[in-house]
């Protein structure tokens, strides 16, 4: 299986909305690649590792893969099979790739993502295990006490409920939290308890037993007729008076009296004077039927009045006090009683009232008197007394149902106070079985836990490469041994500088020991080099140039030479299959143009049956051209450029073979390809090179031409500008020192105007020409360059002053 060609790549990082060029023919076999920073390299080798890279997979990604036998086939997806063949090298592998631990004076290092890996795992995992233990500690804490708060609920509900009505059968020293929790279901609902009466209900429930109590009788009497009293008083006798009697109703009374003495006597009893029958006339016409019937009926109404005063006494007194009946009705009864006092007084004094209107007409009965108006409204009658039998009534039912009441009032009290905590109560399970639901959950973390450390313990480990392996291929590419790995348990290593622990290792170090590694890992767990794609990205970082040799001999012996049988075996096989190369596929990215160098010559050094063996490479770079995406809008876009393909265009290689001559030939392109009318495009190209790569191309010139100040690019740049007699050009170049010569590294990210970028660019190449015409000259010659398009084509004198 190969990768033939990355198609598109939608959105991520540098690549917006990417396509594949039309004019690249695809990836070959052996592919040298060459970036520099910024150019979307690392990005590409990520997207080859798709655990690197989940973001840019979700946006969209498609490779073109082929494979023997079958027709070629797009992959979209960062699961697919393909993966499983795809080893790539980088900077996110190097951070996986080591663990240290600073144990008792040593530094244990594990080395490869598996190994490293089950050491990060076994670590997290016992810290972990510690903190589940104390987080088990303090669940457990809050468990036993939201455990209790149920129970403490339903104990409360029993203590007030015993201590309320502990004197009741049932509710006494048996009452407890069980006794609550079989009653829950008759818990008092809410809309009940708003309108229920505690106290009351707390009185029935204490209340001792009352005896019944008599009904009092009303007394029967009469009421008051104020019509017929009315009437009486009214009424005027018939009778012709005697004047003496009329003027003293007294004197009149007491003849009357002896009236009834006499009879047919003739004689007076109580002066024994004569008694004619003419005085007895008289008499009987002062004192006839009309003022007899008069007096009678006056009379009887005193009477009525008189019985009536009694009865109101005799109602008053005839009812109990209202210490006889349960307290739940005194107060009611106290009321009523009250009222029928108030009443009855005042019945009494209009009876006396009345009384003395009667009396009043008795003494004068030939004068015609009334009842007030007023008089007429008020109650002359004994009151009602029908709710105060009722209120005796209900206290006599009572005292029948005494038991059966009282046990009711408990029963009401009980539900109400179950109901007030039923809300809580539900809320405190919840919380109880919460707590030990986490509880449980941590439980089953320890667990799990515990079984991840036991099966990491016995994992098997990835093998590691053999100490010795180490040491050797670790001096060839560090060029020196002070470094030293020693093994130690659980496929560790200790690690020592100069002899004592090294606890610390520099950025080119641990490349160079994850690099050993990756390629030491090619061949293990029974994987065939042979079906694998290798990815490697910047091997030798811009740090690390010291080791490019030994890292380029590494990767070309491990990856590129002929080691191993066809058949698979050793190349010194017998089965006589011809060598073939050790990987199915390789990438090797780098921005290290001395690494390219390298591995430029020595793919071009490959024997002449190389493809027919199946090792067929490319030489490629990666450049960002700058394109114009909508009116006004334009941006970096990555580009392949094909420097070969196997032995074509092997000269123009053959040219680029030092860092200096590619400097050129890039800087001189960029500038030819810009022509007299540039467009911003090509502007922005200019610009973006300036910082890097002209700065790159004047240090190798300026350290030849002025070698006594080698180190310092400004006073270099200064030289070379004051032997320029072109006034436009020095001040090109002395505006291009001011931006660049303080910087000690080259800045990648920094351009310059994009009007002065084509500027610049031409008088960069003026200041070579001056400087050394001859080398110019040569080396225009040695590139196929036509000299005349890098300094005789500067925007002319009125374009320079409309661009100013």
């Amino acid at each position: 299986m190969r990768i033939e060609n990355v198609r598109s790549i939608k959105n991520f990082r540098i690549f917006q909305g990417w396509n594949c060029p039309s004019t690249f023919a695809g990836f070959s076999d052996i592919n040298l690649i060459y970036a520099n920073n910024g150019t979307g390299k690392s990005t590409l080798a990520s997207l080859l590792s798709p655990s690197q890279s989940t973001d840019g997979w979700a946006a969209g990604v498609t490779l073109e893969v082929s494979e023997q036998g079958e027709q070629n086939r797009d992959v979209i997806s960062a699961q697919d099979p393909l993966w499983e063949r795809v080893s790539v090298f980088n900077k996110a592998y190097v951070a996986e790739c080591f663990d240290f631990e600073v144990g008792e004076a040593k530094a244990l290092l594990a080395i490869g993502k598996t190994n490293v890996d089950r050491e990060r795992d076994l670590r997290t995992a016992r810290v972990r295990l510690d903190e589940l233990a104390r987080e088990a500690r303090a669940l457990e804490k809050v468990a036993k006490q939201k455990d209790a708060a149920p129970q403490t609920i339903l104990k409360n509900i029993g203590t007030l409920v015993t201590s309320t009505l502990g004197g009741v059968e049932g509710y006494g020293r048996g009452y407890n939290a069980r006794t609550v929790l079989s009653r829950l279901p008759q818990a008092m609902k809410a809309e009940d308890r708003a309108t229920f009466e505690v106290e009351a209900e707390i009185g029935r429930a204490q209340s001792t037993f009352i005896a019944q109590v008599p009904l009092p009788r009303s007394p029967a009497v009469k009421d008051i007729s104020i019509e017929t009293l009315g009437n009486a008083l009214a009424v005027v006798p018939t009778a012709r008076l005697v004047d003496s009697l009329a003027s003293h109703p007294d004197h009149a009374d007491w003849v009357q009296e002896g009236l009834a003495l006499h009879g047919d006597s003739t004689t007076c009893l109580f002066c024994n004077g004569p008694l004619t029958q003419q005085r007895m006339e008289v008499l009987n016409r002062h004192f006839d039927e009309s003022t007899v019937d008069l007096q009678r009926d006056l009379r009887n109404i005193t009477s009525d009045i008189e019985d009536l005063t009694t009865a109101l006494v005799s109602q008053q007194t005839g009812f109990p006090d209202s210490g006889l009946l349960y307290p739940e009705y005194r107060k009611e009864y106290d009321i009523l009683l009250r009222k029928l006092i108030v009443q009855g007084d005042e019945t009494t004094r209009n009876l006396a009232a009345l009384q003395e209107l009667v009396d009043l007409k008795l003494k004068s009965l030939h004068q015609v008197s009334s009842l007030p108006e007023h008089w007429k409204d008020r109650r002359y009658s004994l009151p009602d007394t029908t709710q105060l039998q009722e209120l005796i009534g209900r206290h006599n039912e009572r005292s029948l149902s005494f038991s059966t009441v009282r046990k009711a009032a408990c029963e009401q009290l009980e539900a109400f106070w179950i109901g007030e905590q039923e809300d809580a109560y539900a809320t405190a399970l919840r919380e109880s079985e919460a707590a030990n639901s986490a509880v449980e959950i941590n439980s089953s973390a320890v667990k799990a836990t515990r079984d991840q450390i036991i099966a990491l313990e016995n994992e098997e480990l990835d093998p590691a490469p053999p100490a010795q392996w180490l040491n050797q291929r670790l001096h060839t590419l560090l060029g020196r041994s002070d470094i030293r790995i020693e093994p130690a348990e659980d496929n560790r290593y200790a690690i020592y500088r100069h002899g004592e622990p090294a606890f610390n290792l520099s950025e080119g170090e641990c490349t160079a020991l994850a690099l050993l590694y990756f390629v030491r890992s090619l061949s293990t767990h029974g994987r065939n080099r042979r079906d694998q794609i290798v990815v490697i990205d910047d091997p030798v970082s811009s740090l690390d140039d010291n080791f490019a040799v030994g890292a380029s001999s590494l990767l070309w012996s491990e990856l590129v030479h002929p080691s191993v049988c066809g058949c698979g075996r050793p190349v010194d096989c017998s089965c006589n299959e011809k060598p073939t190369r050790d990987c199915g596929q390789v990438f090797l990215m780098t921005h290290n143009f001395e690494l390219f160098r390298i591995w430029s010559n020595q793919l071009d050094r490959l024997p002449n049956n190389a493809p027919s063996s199946g090792r067929a490479f490319k030489i490629l770079e990666l450049q960002a051209k700058v394109q114009k995406i909508d009116v006004g809008v334009a941006r970096r876009v990555p580009t392949w450029r094909d420097w070969g393909s196997d032995k074509t265009n092997k000269a123009l290689r053959t040219r680029l073979r030092s860092e200096y001559h590619y400097l050129f030939w890039r800087a001189a392109t960029t500038l030819i390809d810009c022509g007299d009318e540039p467009t911003i495009e090509q502007e922005m190209d200019a610009a973006v090179i300036l910082p890097n790569v002209c700065r790159r191309l004047l240090e190798g010139f300026l350290s030849f031409r002025f070698p006594a100040n080698m180190g310092d690019f400004r006073v270099q740049m200064q030289a070379a500008i004051d032997s320029m007699d072109d006034g436009l050009t020095r001040q090109r170049l002395v505006t291009y020192l001011h931006q660049h010569s303080h910087q000690e590294r080259v800045e990648t990210t920094r351009g310059v105007n994009r009007p002065e970028a084509v500027q610049i660019l031409h008088a960069v190449f003026e200041l070579i020409s001056n400087g050394d015409r001859k080398h110019f000259t040569a080396m225009c010659g040695a590139l196929n360059l036509n000299p005349d398009l890098l300094v005789q084509r500067a925007p002319g004198r009125a374009k320079e002053l409309e661009t100013a």
